[in-house]
């Protein structure tokens, strides 16, 4: 069975998943039988496609020298042909499985065009890997239900804090328990930036500068300092582990922005430091959310997740606490995760996952 990949995005992370399915194109096969073909790359100017393959060496090519893709030889602009067809094109041969790779920048509030995209993608039978958390937090309900109609996966896992395997973890690993509570330290930026606070004792507008110079911090990191980016996570993994359908203006969300040295001081004093921690959990009938900096005792394990490191704790009933945590961020870790995703949903479809 062969596996056809239509990439939607070619920058940071998109580039970065071309390279990566390149080096493990071997190792893939060896491991798990298989021979992943890019049927398609765009971008929001064009696309290259081919129904039996690009050249995955020309394309490796110019992800590694950072080319933007109305380099390639092929190039399609958008309104030479249909859009659609160019994105998700026939690929050749019945007998395959096919998945959208989304590592596209959407609108924030609508999710568009990424959304549009992956409702045709669905609709048309193609299985979808996301990276961006956009389209999921603006339609969740309706993308799932969707897939669920038409059959294909729906995965996620680059979404929802990249290389921590939140929603692995939910559906797998805790498979047959009633999730009670979800926290996370789910965002690098406000990590790296309490952290430099914490430890060298400047204040928040040195430490984001530092962010920044150092490759932490967005020109303007607006969504990960207020909380929103953290707020899109939590609601993702809550959603997905929880069975709760609650959308983004549930979500109770406080910044970092007006933290102070002397704040960060006073909770050293307890022994305790601040983190950027988003929380689900149940009361009686209902599953609350919020995101907050929050004080938290050094003995806790997410007092330890320093730096761009990322964590999250689950509660259950019957595994007690679970909690896992990671340093690898960035590029590298997202398209890993969505790399993972491609992986699991073809042995899915050989009922071996």
């Amino acid at each position: 069975m062969k596996l056809y990949v239509s990439l939607l995005g070619f920058g940071k992370v998109g580039r970065q998943f071309v390279k990566l399915v390149r080096a493990k194109e071997q190792d893939i096969l060896n491991w798990h039988g298989i021979e992943p073909k890019f049927a398609s790359v765009s971008s929001s100017r064009g696309y290259v496609a081919n129904p039996e393959g690009l050249d995955i060496d020309v394309l490796a090519g110019m992800a590694i020298r950072e080319q933007n893709l109305a380099e390639h030889p092929d190039f399609v602009p958008y309104g030479t042909k249909d859009r659609m067809d160019g994105v998700l094109p026939e690929v050749a041969g019945k007998d395959c499985i096919k998945v959208l790779v989304a590592a596209a920048s959407s609108d924030f509030e609508t999710g568009e065009p990424t959304l549009s995209i992956m409702k045709s993608a669905i609709a048309r039978g193609w299985n979808i890997a996301s990276m961006e958390k956009s389209p999921l937090v603006a339609a969740f309900d309706e993308l799932t239900e969707m897939a669920r109609k038409f059959g294909v996966e729906l995965r996620y896992s680059g979404a929802t804090a990249a290389g921590l395997p939140t929603i692995d973890i939910a559906k797998i690993s805790l498979a047959g328990s009633k999730v009670m509570a979800i926290e996370g330290i789910l965002n690098a930026t406000t990590n790296y930036v309490l952290t430099l606070m914490s430890e060298d004792g400047i204040s928040y507008e040195e430490a984001l500068s530092m962010a920044r110079a150092h490759g932490y911090a967005e020109p303007d990191p607006t969504r990960d300092v207020m909380g929103i980016d953290t707020a899109c996570k939590i609601l993702l993994i809550a959603n997905a582990a929880m069975g709760c359908r609650k959308k983004l203006s549930d979500v109770k969300i406080t910044g970092i922005t007006h933290i102070t040295p002397r704040d960060v001081a006073s909770w050293a004093i307890e022994q305790r430091t601040l983190k950027m921690i988003g929380r689900a959990w149940r009361e009686d009938d209902d599953v609350k959310i919020e995101v907050s900096p929050m004080a938290v005792p050094y003995y806790d394990m997410f007092a330890k997740v320093n730096g761009s490191g990322k964590a999250v704790r689950f509660v259950t009933d019957l595994f007690g606490e679970l909690v896992v945590t990671v340093q690898e961020g960035g590029p590298v870790a997202a398209a890993g995760s969505g790399f993972k995703d491609v992986i699991n949903i073809f042995r899915s479809f050989q009922g071996r996952i």
